[in-house]
């Protein structure tokens, strides 16, 4: 994994240069999924490297919603986020639920979580390690992700008034990797890409599950199924960011049932100050 970094001014410039021209002087010579899909996770991996998605801080809804047997709603919970640059990794601060701001001594337990990641940062960034903490369910878009499909062609689309190609992707044969336990379910889950045609940018997801996922050898729990979209948003012409992400769960925990639609939406991003004076 490739660990973040600070943004600087004059690095998120260079950077963000790169990512363009990379862009530019290929797109009239790209055909294949491959190709496009290669191009697509190089300029990923650029806009991390460089910091460009801690240039912002967002506010982030999120609603679960608890789902009965039809997939009628049973129940709704709803949170409200802030989230922005702590030690330069981005950090996720509860600041409602129910619409509601959090009461003092939930306000003062977010807090001691803040100075908490910031301290853990520090630590791991010291010990020369990645400084973003682990988390068995994080997927990111990078060469590691895409090395375990392979892909298709399948159309072209305008998303939000941008051309984009459509690449099909499925489960490569054989045996695949298994680092973490959502490697097990990203390695039998098929979807589509839609991949800007003016900058490669990942414009949007949809997934789902080919089959059942056991866990603890399926005696205590079984994911049967798994159906996602993800949406992408194009800023300041050159940083992709997510816009709203909903996935519906079927899982089965010893002898409950459980089923849940989880819709995270980002509703605001507003840049951060950059520095006055570029580093010397």
């Amino acid at each position: 994994m490739t660990p973040r970094h600070t943004p600087t001014f004059a690095g998120t410039l260079i950077l963000t240069g790169a990512i363009l021209l990379s862009a530019s002087t290929t797109a009239a010579q790209t055909s294949t999924a491959d190709e496009i899909v290669d191009l697509a996770v190089t300029r990923a991996e650029l806009q991390r490297d460089a910091g460009l998605d801690q240039a912002f801080k967002a506010t982030l809804e999120s609603i679960t919603e608890q789902l009965d047997g039809n997939g009628a709603v049973k129940e709704t919970e709803r949170a409200t986020y802030r989230q922005y640059p702590v030690e330069g990794v981005i950090f996720e601060e509860l600041v409602a639920r129910e619409g509601k701001p959090l009461d003092e001594d939930d306000a003062e337990d977010e807090a001691k979580r803040r100075d908490k990641f910031a301290r853990e940062v520090r630590e791991r960034r010291t010990k020369g390690e990645d400084p973003e903490p682990e988390d068995e369910n994080r997927v990111a878009f990078d060469s590691e992700f895409v090395e375990r499909y392979q892909f298709d062609l399948v159309g072209e689309e305008s998303v939000e008034g941008i051309a984009c190609w459509i690449v099909a992707l499925k489960p490569k044969p054989g045996k695949l990797p298994e680092r973490r336990r959502i490697d097990t379910a990203l390695n039998k889950s098929t979807g589509r890409l839609w991949i800007s045609q003016e900058d490669y940018g990942l414009a949007r997801v949809e997934f789902e599950m080919a089959s059942s996922v056991r866990f603890w050898g399926g005696i205590l729990g079984t994911l049967r199924n798994t159906v996602g979209r993800m949406e992408f948003r194009r800023y300041d012409n050159d940083t992709w960011l997510p816009q709203q992400i909903d996935i519906r769960l079927d899982l089965r925990i010893l002898f409950s049932n459980i089923r849940r639609r989880i819709v995270r939406e980002w509703i605001e991003y507003t840049p951060l100050p950059l520095p006055s004076t570029l580093p010397g």
